[in-house]
């Protein structure tokens, strides 16, 4: 169990399977490391976060992302060979999200469009797509800049959502394209 705890620490806000975990470690099968995931996430060490499907089944067998509850015990105890500054803010994020109310079972899901790029989070209220969040620690790079906004762009197309935010270490923007608007908004002031 300590080992899968490490295993993982050190790939927070990345995708995880059972299966893979399984094969990664020699276990006998997937129910005992669906358990062991299961039991590192009872006293919220763990979160795991679903894939937004309108399809349950689907929803079930996609791969999830895991977040750690707190950055201090990624900080101390996993082993990184960079700072992560970018994961670091996106668990940082997606706590918030949790503290704000949304559910990981209900109302908090990421997505993977049709094209394969990726959503960090999309927040449903009932039955609606409520918003997209793409979390980006430093938005200079044109490259990276490109990938979170044709990303948002693509995904609030196939969602049918509006309201569409990157949360930044500290770069504020308007920015306008393709019909939508994208609200850039330091982390500071997302929180506040």
């Amino acid at each position: 169990m300590y080992n899968l705890a490490g295993y993982l620490l050190a790939n927070f806000c990345n995708l995880i399977t059972a299966n893979d975990i399984t094969k990664e470690f020699g276990l006998k099968s997937v129910t005992t490391t669906q358990k062991f995931l299961n039991y590192l996430h009872e006293p919220y060490l763990f979160f795991y976060l679903q894939r937004f499907n309108n399809k349950l089944k689907a929803m079930k067998k996609a791969a999830r992302k895991v977040y750690v509850v707190d950055n201090g015990f990624v900080s101390t105890t996993a082993f990184n060979i960079s700072e992560n500054l970018g994961r670091l803010l996106e668990n940082q994020v997606f706590i918030e999200l949790i503290r704000q109310g949304y559910d990981t079972e209900k109302t908090l899901f990421y997505y993977r469009s049709r094209n394969d790029k990726e959503v960090d989070f999309v927040t449903r209220q009932g039955i609606k797509v409520e918003k997209l969040i793409q979390v980006c620690y430093d938005l200079t790079s044109e490259k990276t800049r490109r990938r979170e906004i044709d990303a948002l762009i693509e995904v609030a197309g196939e969602l049918k959502c509006q309201t569409l935010q990157i949360i930044s270490y500290q770069h504020k923007e308007i920015i306008k394209e393709k019909g939508f608007t994208i609200q850039v908004i330091p982390f500071m002031d997302w929180v506040n």
